[in-house]
């Protein structure tokens, strides 16, 4: 029986060039499988610390990761336990109880996560995700149980280059042994209101849960074959590297605009940049008080930002463009900003939608496009922030308590470079990384 539509068809010279397209065509109803994962084991073993004595305020704590197959994912489990008087804490909760957290291999730092590295990439999840992050956190409030102590378990995925995509996860049973180090905060963003003396959490378990999957012995071989049988394994990974933190006063007016210039010191191949500029909340006054605290820990809104190099402009936005749409995607239909910015109620409350990221990218595939800033002179970013008095032109921060304190601008990378892995050795390297 004759077909109207494909006879109209026939006669088109658009559907005939693309009926001519032999290596674009796809025929949508051929039954094919692909990319089938071999059935494997699924395992999540929790690992101690070696040092349980160092889980304490400023302490630091190492694990050992043992070598039993594919590490997938690693994830903090830590409990910890608020004083009976504690009663107010910062909105970012206990994101702040985490200094710094690296990756090691055979003693050589891999990879280093920041609390500003953690924060930039929890503004970077999509809504849902960075619900999950929130709540495993107890971020988005403020508001402690007074006079009970209370058990907080926060568990935090450590989000390094081995849980981006499963090409690049850790083979374990081959590679340097790998090690995780934490180091914690002065915990001291917990307070009781109209008071001298700290009252920070204490740290009552910190394990570290490690999911591995172990795949039968003949695909073992042949994954350590295929990824390590010629001699080295180059891969191609992303990386978080960090600009010195530049230190200001806070206005102490409602409507002076503060101007925040960073010489930019960073020489990699930048994917994106996050700007964010908090007040932490070391800047308590020796008399703790809560409407200090909640404001204490969570990025402010920025009026505008300028980055310059080579004696060009390479932008001057006003902060709602990078608020609403910096985080760029090469969608299937059109290029869109993605959802960093949907909120949520805690948004309003921890501020992570003011993390402000500049988007070199076109996506999160491995690497859309990167910028050598090796190779960019005289490199400077101008940060002005929100002044605090709302007026005609814009809104304000509001934020009259955070007069005279001292902030921090901190510009956080998102960088490519490459990783080696020694075949006879199974020795982690990195090298190029501009």
């Amino acid at each position: 029986m004759s077909n109207t539509i494909i006879n109209s068809n026939s006669n088109s010279a658009l559907v005939s060039t693309l009926m001519e397209s032999n290596e674009a065509l796809v025929n949508p109803f051929t039954y094919a499988e692909k990319n089938i994962v071999p059935p494997h084991s699924v395992q999540i073993v929790s690992v101690p610390p070696l040092n349980t004595g160092n889980l304490v305020a400023n302490g630091t704590v190492d694990f050992d990761i043992p070598k039993q197959g594919v590490l997938r994912r690693a994830v903090l489990d830590c409990i910890f336990k608020k004083t009976a008087n504690a009663e107010t804490q910062c909105p970012t909760g206990f994101l702040f109880a985490f200094e710094s957290i690296e990756l090691l291999s055979s003693g050589r730092r891999i990879s280093l996560l920041t609390t500003e590295g953690i924060m930039a990439k929890i503004s970077d999840m999509p809504l849902g995700v960075r619900t999950a992050y929130r709540n495993a956190l107890n971020m988005g409030s403020t508001a402690l149980t007074n006079g009970g102590v209370q058990d907080y378990r926060v568990v935090l995925p450590l989000d390094f280059f081995f849980t981006d995509n499963s090409k690049y996860s850790l083979i374990t049973n081959f590679v340097e042994p790998l090690r995780v180090r934490v180091k914690f905060s002065d915990l001291k963003f917990q307070v009781d209101n109209n008071v001298t003396a700290d009252t920070p959490p204490t740290i009552t378990q910190c394990n570290l849960q490690c999911e591995y999957r172990e795949l039968p012995n003949q695909f073992t071989d042949t994954l350590i074959e295929a990824n390590y049988g010629d001699g080295m394994l180059t891969q191609l990974i992303s990386q978080t590297n960090y600009e010195t933190p530049k230190t200001f006063i806070m206005p102490s007016t409602t409507t002076d605009e503060k101007v925040i210039e960073i010489d930019l010191k960073e020489n990699g191949a930048v994917k994106a940049m996050y700007i964010m500029v908090y007040v932490p909340h070391t800047e308590q006054a020796s008399t703790r008080v809560t409407t200090d605290q909640i404001n204490y820990n969570k990025p402010l809104p920025i009026k505008t930002v300028k980055l310059e190099a080579g004696g060009q402009t390479i932008m001057e936005v006003a902060g709602e463009y990078l608020q609403y749409w910096g985080r760029s995607e090469n969608g299937k239909d059109r290029y869109h900003a993605t959802g960093g910015y949907l909120s949520s109620d805690g948004d309003n409350i921890d501020n992570l939608h003011h993390v402000y990221k500049v988007d070199f990218g076109m996506g999160r595939e491995d690497t859309t496009n990167v910028i050598s800033f090796r190779e960019l002179s005289n490199k400077k970013l101008t940060v002005t922030l929100l002044r605090e008095l709302s007026n005609g032109t814009g809104f304000g921060h509001g934020l009259a308590t955070l007069q005279g304190d001292t902030a921090k601008c901190q510009v956080v990378y998102e960088t490519a470079q490459l990783m080696t892995t020694q075949s006879s050795s199974g020795r982690i390297n990195l090298s190029l990384s501009n």
